[in-house]
C-alpha cells in the first residue's frame, strides 16, 4: 500500500463499517479517495446504470442484478448512512423478490435478508 493511501485509510478507518464478509481493499481506498466532483459524478452514473438496469431487466435472474447492486453499494459507500442509501435498496429488493418462491433456497437471497434485518437490529 502506499503511503497517499495508507494515509488516506487513516484518516477515514473510524468512519467505515465493517462487513461480515469483509471490505476489497481497492475498492475501499478507490471509495475514500472519492472527495472530488469527477469521482462523486462516476459514481452516481454507475448508480443509474444499476436502476435502469434493474427497471429494464428482462432475463431469467433478476436477483443477480440485485445481488450486485448491493454489493457494488456496499464496497462503493463505505461511511454507509444516506449517501449509499443502502436500506432503501436492500427493501426494495426485498420486495421485488419476495413472491419468487425460486429464491428461497438460493444463498443470494438469504444473504440479501440477513443484510436487510441487520439494519433494524
Amino acid at each position: 500500500m502506499s503511503q497517499e493511501c495508507g494515509d488516506e485509510w487513516e484518516l477515514s478507518k473510524e468512519n467505515v463499517q465493517p462487513l461480515r464478509q469483509g471490505r476489497v481493499m481497492s475498492s475501499l481506498q478507490e471509495a475514500l479517495a472519492q472527495q472530488d466532483s469527477s469521482s462523486h459524478t462516476a459514481v452516481q452514473l454507475k448508480k443509474q446504470e444499476f436502476e435502469s438496469e434493474i427497471r429494464f431487466y428482462s432475463g431469467d435472474d433478476p436477483l443477480d442484478v440485485w445481488d450486485r447492486y448491493i454489493k457494488w453499494t456496499e464496497q462503493t459507500f463505505p461511511q454507509g448512512g444516506k449517501d449509499g442509501n443502502l436500506a432503501a435498496v436492500l427493501e426494495r429488493a426485498v420486495k421485488a423478490l419476495n413472491e419468487q418462491q425460486r429464491y428461497y433456497k438460493d444463498p443470494r437471497y438469504l444473504n440479501l435478508w440477513l443484510k436487510f434485518l441487520s439494519w433494524f437490529l
